[in-house]
């Protein structure tokens, strides 16, 4: 009964975390996080990790490109402006990122999948 407790306190958490990162992805950090959550930055990390496989670093990094992604498809914004936009400020970093993630460049992603009619 204990262990169930301790597994459901867990899932809480993560599903907290991943809402503050989901929400907050562009500037939020793990000292930010712990900070909000009464952790050490240490045992915080090592929580996120434990639970959910990922580091923060991963996790935040995810939501960062997910949401270039959707910003190459539906905006006319530049590549640069959209990495600023998501919080990554090194545009090689970005291009690396993305490709890892999505096995494309970020410019070939936006020729197959621009939404056209997105204005409409």
């Amino acid at each position: 009964m204990i262990e169930k407790t301790i597994y459901d306190n867990h899932q809480k958490i993560l599903v907290d975390l991943l809402t503050e990162i989901s929400s907050h992805y562009q500037t939020i950090s793990l000292d930010q996080l712990a900070n909000r959550y009464g952790y050490t930055k240490q045992y915080l990390s090592s929580l996120i990790k434990k639970i959910s496989g990922q580091t923060f670093i991963e996790l935040r990094t995810r939501k960062r490109i997910e949401q270039a992604k959707y910003l190459l498809a539906s905006s006319d914004y530049s590549i640069a402006e959209i990495c600023n936009l998501v919080g990554i400020h090194n545009l090689n970093s970005f291009y690396t990122k993305f490709k890892k993630q999505y096995h494309m460049m970020p410019n070939d992603y936006r020729k197959n999948n621009y939404l056209t009619d997105h204005f409409l």
